[in-house]
């Protein structure tokens, strides 16, 4: 008996014109609860990465934490930040280069609800993947458009290469492929390294050094001087190529950065020009909360106790 006059007591005094506000509040309150997600049009945006997993990529000539890195460990950390820049709707899979060839290793998901799982395939994208030691990189950013337009929803490529051409170019040459036009898939060409030429590290197939790679060892061009002695060639170091980059990226209709800070690829992600816009479920909850909150202090101000 007392427990039903309780009860009683306590729904009056709710509906008391001096209690309007609570009851308000807790509406509003149930409504942010049992609120779902409602599809708002919303920037996002879809990319593929391809990271160039040849040996020159494997030259420590970057710093992270003061410690020094390799342009491709480099590569996977400025991805892991732009990850958790990109919003949400957005989709990102990740791509390899080596030889001739670019391989899809996971076509482009969306980000916040397969975001561990995109960090997990990351961490895991290193040189002992590397199915050959040539790299042909003109190709490697040609393959990768034809991935990218081959895989149904034509994602923005990303393509991180330090430029060395491995056996290295014929002067004049330039390669391409006839089923790609400029600009028919849009992106960046990302260059990694730095501007002074380094000793290029030797591996094995299991990623264990090895040594470095001699100038006996590699394919050198055949450059002579006006007297016909030989040039010594250099194709053991490398550095960034960026005009053979930018070439690259001009002829396939792309856009060039060099990759010189750990925002490069988030920033080429989201540069102007390569949102969709898509309906996104977007969480409202909120609104109706931050409504309650207000009423509530409205109900308790200072003043009104009083």
């Amino acid at each position: 008996m007392r427990v039903r006059v309780f009860l009683r007591s306590l729904f009056a005094s709710l509906f008391e014109r001096d209690s309007r506000a609570l009851v308000i509040a807790l509406l509003l309150l149930l409504v942010a609860l049992l609120m779902p997600r409602i599809d708002l049009p919303r920037d996002s945006y879809d990319t593929l990465v391809v990271f160039d997993l040849t040996q020159s990529m494997n030259v420590e000539d970057y710093e992270l934490d003061g410690q020094p890195v390799s342009r491709l460990a480099y590569a996977r950390a400025s991805a892991r930040r732009a990850l958790r820049e990109l919003p949400c709707g957005s989709r990102v899979g990740w791509g390899a280069f080596a030889e001739y060839r670019t391989l899809l290793l996971l076509a482009p998901i969306e980000v916040c609800a397969n975001y561990s799982d995109l960090l997990a395939s990351l961490d895991n994208i290193d040189g002992r993947m590397r199915w050959g030691n040539s790299s042909e990189v003109a190709k490697g950013v040609f393959w990768s458009v034809r991935v990218a337009k081959e895989s149904g929803d034509s994602p923005n490529v990303i393509f991180v290469s330090d430029g060395q051409e491995a056996p290295p170019l014929r002067a004049g040459s330039r390669p391409g492929f006839d089923d790609i036009t400029p600009g028919e898939i849009r992106g960046w060409v990302i260059g990694a390294g730095g501007d002074a030429a380094q000793p290029i590290p030797k591996s094995d197939d299991d990623g264990r050094r090895t040594g470095y790679w001699r100038a006996d060892q590699v394919m050198q061009p055949d450059a002579r001087t006006a007297d016909g002695r030989r040039v010594p060639g250099s194709e053991h170091l490398s550095a960034r190529r960026e005009t053979h980059l930018r070439e690259i990226a001009t002829q396939v209709g792309l856009d060039y950065a060099t990759m010189d800070s750990p925002d490069a690829l988030g920033n080429a992600m989201r540069s102007q020009g390569l949102a969709t816009s898509r309906p996104v479920p977007t969480d409202l909850r909120w609104v109706p909360a931050l409504i309650a909150l207000a009423v509530l202090a409205l109900r308790f101000r200072p003043e009104r106790a009083h």
